[in-house]
């Protein structure tokens, strides 16, 4: 999912509380950013690990700081090149996928960027699939 703004923009939404704490997190680490001036990065993307320890207490934490291309920058360059398009355009829900085996059947709107075999893992496909593009406020579009 992007949404058009900052992190204003994604703390708005009513988004279900693990993924409303991952938010808080992740800002709060982009936050001490600012502890190094001069600093710039123009994709900045955090992994947050979530779950039970052994003793049943909730964790949450960022993993750490992806500021680079990665997994899901295709789907991330989808959505913007959408919102870039229609700037009504607030939330875009896009996906980069990897399956493994043969894929005989992909979605219609698929951008295959990979289909082959790969020495180590067979069969590999690598897409982007956009799902959902709302001009509706992102608080209305989530759910």
């Amino acid at each position: 999912m992007v949404v058009r703004g900052g992190w204003e923009a994604l703390e708005d939404l009513q988004l279900p509380r693990a993924l409303a704490s991952a938010i808080a997190q992740a800002r709060a680490y982009d936050a001490a950013m600012a502890e190094y001036p001069g600093f710039f990065a123009s994709r900045r993307n955090y992994d947050i690990g979530q779950g039970v320890d052994s003793s049943g207490i909730w964790r949450s934490g960022v993993l750490e700081a992806s500021w680079r291309i990665g997994g899901s920058s295709t789907a991330e360059l989808a959505a913007i090149k959408i919102m870039k398009q229609d700037p009504d355009i607030q939330l875009v829900r896009a996906s980069a996928v990897k399956t493994f085996g043969n894929t005989s059947r992909l979605p219609d709107n698929a951008d295959v960027h990979f289909q082959g075999e790969d020495p180590d893992e067979g069969p590999i496909t690598r897409y982007t699939v956009v799902t959902n593009a709302t001009r509706e406020p992102p608080s209305k579009a989530v759910g």
